[in-house]
């Protein structure tokens, strides 16, 4: 059982990106690319040389619209993982390619748990002061990855961690997207990729216009107002970090045939 290698796994993963862009263009719904992934493409015109992922984030009506068409017209490799699918433990979408599989350790197995590309909704939220709603999402976020792991994790309390694995990581994942729906993205003042901590909020003028950044050797959509938003996230984003902070997510996977 042969791992596959870094730069497979980089294209697997780009593969997905483009069946889930071609969905989006076909159906006329919005995305961008985010996080590391914006980041790789303007610094260096794709992958950070040591990231291993894709990240691309959507205003929720668009996401939710994508899940369904996703849903409905299911494709026999790439496939949506929702937090309404059985065993999924996250509060967001991931399009997983089933011609792989990962080998994870701690983290509990559910079917479909492939090389994946992430999919964030983009939640209008409001400013004031930390509200309840925003408490407990972020609450709810830690019981939720308490409740994906096989054993109690380092930090946890293991009643915590048991009573959590007793609800489920699925019930934690509804609880926040009910947390994080409080504002539509059109007509928000700022935005949030993960409603769930609130460090990062956007002005959601810099979605107003889109722009098309090179990602080894392909152009996808991102905020035209990428320069803003980067410096939001990551600061002085062009300056590349210390070689012992460029940090490896370190996949594992293995190809599957699928009968």
């Amino acid at each position: 059982m042969e791992l596959i290698t870094l730069e497979q796994v980089k294209q697997k993963e780009h593969e997905i990106l483009k069946y889930i862009v071609s969905v989006c263009e076909s159906h006329g719904l919005r995305y961008y690319l985010s996080y590391g992934s914006l980041l790789g493409a303007i610094r260096h015109k794709g992958f950070i040389p040591w990231d291993d992922d894709i990240d691309i984030s959507m205003p929720r009506a668009d996401y939710e619209q994508l899940l369904k068409v996703m849903l409905s017209q299911p494709d026999r490799r790439f496939v949506a993982l929702t937090p309404k699918s059985k065993g999924y433990p996250y509060h967001y979408a991931k399009v997983v390619d089933l011609s792989t599989k990962l080998m994870e350790e701690s983290l509990d197995d559910f079917a479909g748990n492939g090389l994946w590309v992430d999919i964030f909704p983009l939640d209008g939220v409001d400013t004031a002061a930390p509200t309840l709603q925003k408490k407990l999402a972020k609450y709810f976020n830690s019981c939720r990855a308490s409740a994906s792991f096989k054993q109690c994790p380092p930090g946890n309390k293991p009643w915590k961690w048991k009573a959590c694995k007793i609800i489920g990581a699925r019930t934690f994942a509804r609880l926040i997207t009910l947390c994080s729906r409080r504002k539509a993205f059109d007509g928000a003042e700022y935005v949030a990729h993960m409603p769930t901590s609130l460090q990062d909020l956007f002005p959601r003028r810099l979605f107003d216009e889109v722009a098309k950044v090179e990602f080894d050797g392909c152009f996808y959509d991102a905020p035209a107002a990428y320069d803003e938003y980067l410096t939001i996230l990551y600061g002085n984003y062009m300056q590349l970090p210390p070689e012992d902070q460029r940090i490896t997510h370190c996949v594992k996977a293995i190809e599957v045939t699928n009968n």
